[in-house]
């Protein structure tokens, strides 16, 4: 019923103006998250936003024009799709997963010439940094108190979403935790579960949000050891968790330069945002031409819109 609620709320929507000297974006929907990050990625920070009122979800992409707004971001429900999916614009995913190809030659993997990896395994070896696997609920306690809790809010702040990974940790058939240590001492952690020849990278978290450990690489030191530990495993990829899908956000670019790639195939599941653009506005234009985008297309397969170029050279990445 809950779930009903949320999806029938999404029919009529608070719209906000988000506005900076350059461009001027709308956002429609209830999350304070995905519009302040929208907010800051689109339109940096220097920003200031105006409530419009509520409007039918209908009605919004329509404000383009009628407000000669640069570009709109609307939260979609299971009620609105189809709609919102025949309009102009585009179907983003909230989150897409990523994942790497394990499933070949080490020296393929750790390419040094062709991924990030050379300075992830200069950084390892620099601060000494090790790691070890745990299924002790102990350990997942810790984690989940002074790592993961810590490190969402020095990275969210006010708008962190936090998650119930008790309950998470109850229902996995075999959870495991990654401890990784810096001379010794615990830096950082992470939560993960094998499924199917994947070894899923769920959370990860540094000792009470250190900002010093992430500048140590401790961060990319996870994603190093679990696809070694995956090898060990016998798994076939290492599963990324979820990214956004504008590939210059500065996790999803990461992930990117160490060999992860987008998950294609998605279903009316997921969570989206329908991205609307005004093809008379310049700034959106150079805007968009710089930064490429995954999104949905008609097949459900994620696809990498280059602004700009015709339809037919839009690619998978």
């Amino acid at each position: 019923m809950r779930e009903w609620l949320r999806h029938l709320a999404r029919i009529f929507m608070p719209v906000y103006q988000l506005e900076s000297d350059t461009m001027k974006i709308l956002y429609a929907g209830y999350s304070p998250i995905k519009k302040s990050y929208y907010g800051r990625f689109l339109l940096n920070n220097n920003y200031h936003q105006t409530f419009l009122g509520r409007y039918w979800f209908s009605d919004i992409p329509g404000l383009i024009d009628r407000l000669n707004i640069d570009m709109a971001v609307a939260e979609m429900s299971h009620v609105t799709f189809d709609s919102f999916r025949n309009c102009e614009g585009y179907i983003l995913p909230v989150w897409a997963t990523m994942r790497i190809n394990i499933d070949r030659p080490e020296s393929e993997i750790f390419n040094k010439s062709k991924t990030d990896f050379r300075d992830i395994i200069r950084r390892i070896r620099k601060y000494d940094l090790t790691y070890e696997i745990s299924a002790d609920k102990k350990i997942f306690d810790f984690f989940n108190e002074r790592f993961y809790l810590p490190y969402m809010k020095n990275r969210h702040g006010d708008e962190a979403f936090i998650e119930d990974l008790d309950s998470m940790w109850k229902s996995y058939k075999h959870p495991l935790i990654m401890v990784v240590k810096e001379k010794g001492e615990i830096a950082g952690m992470a939560f993960l579960r094998v499924t199917d020849k994947i070894l899923h990278l769920k959370r990860t978290g540094l000792i009470d949000g250190s900002q010093e450990y992430l500048s140590h690489g401790v961060i990319g030191a996870v994603y190093y050891f679990g696809i070694l530990e995956g090898l060990k495993l016998g798994c076939k990829y290492v599963d990324l968790g979820g990214s956004r899908p504008f590939l210059r956000d500065g996790l999803t670019r990461h992930k990117l330069g160490i060999g992860g790639e987008f998950e294609q195939k998605l279903d009316s599941s997921k969570e989206y945002l329908w991205f609307g653009v005004n093809k008379k506005s310049l700034a959106a234009a150079d805007y968009l031409k710089r930064n490429p985008f995954m999104h949905l297309s008609k097949d459900f397969t994620l696809v990498r819109c280059n602004y700009g170029e015709p339809v037919t050279n839009h690619e998978n990445l």
